[in-house]
């Protein structure tokens, strides 16, 4: 029973940590698919290393705290069992939080668009952008924005 909970704290730990791919320009969400978007091609004028911070996620939290709970239960007997459980649901649910919403390095990235006017966009360093390359910015209907090489 205890290396069932080892699993389940260890699956929890993995699935909130690689939870950051929401910023790539790479990753869509699949309500984006069969979405017709508009596009604008221009030119990276300029780039600029920032930190990505991705939305508060209850996922990570719920993981952690079911996760941590499982594995407090394995210790103590009666009341004793039920103090490490909550003791462990509140740990797994701190860590598991943690975990899901570490920040990221991204870039902000600055665009000449062929109509003359700048947007500014921030995303991750995938796929990877340099300053002078041709670039299409895909405009989302309801997701976010990307810049994509042209």
């Amino acid at each position: 029973m205890r290396v069932v909970a080892a699993i389940m704290v260890a699956a929890a730990v993995l699935v909130t940590g690689c939870s950051n791919s929401e910023f790539s320009g790479n990753t869509y969400n699949s309500a984006n698919a069969g979405e017709v978007s508009r596009s604008a091609e221009g030119v990276i004028t300029s780039i600029r290393e920032v930190d990505l911070q991705p939305k508060d996620s209850m996922a990570g939290t719920a993981l952690g705290a079911v996760g941590g709970g499982i594995a407090g239960s394995m210790f103590g007997g009666g009341h004793a069992k039920i103090m490490t459980a909550a003791a462990g649901a509140v740990a797994g649910g701190v860590l598991g939080n943690k975990l899901a919403t570490r920040t990221e390095k991204g870039n902000e990235y600055t665009v000449k668009l062929k109509d003359g006017s700048v947007i500014v966009i921030a995303q991750a360093k995938d796929p990877p952008l340099s300053v002078g390359q041709a670039v299409r910015v895909v405009y989302s209907n309801r997701d976010k924005s990307r810049l994509i090489a042209a």
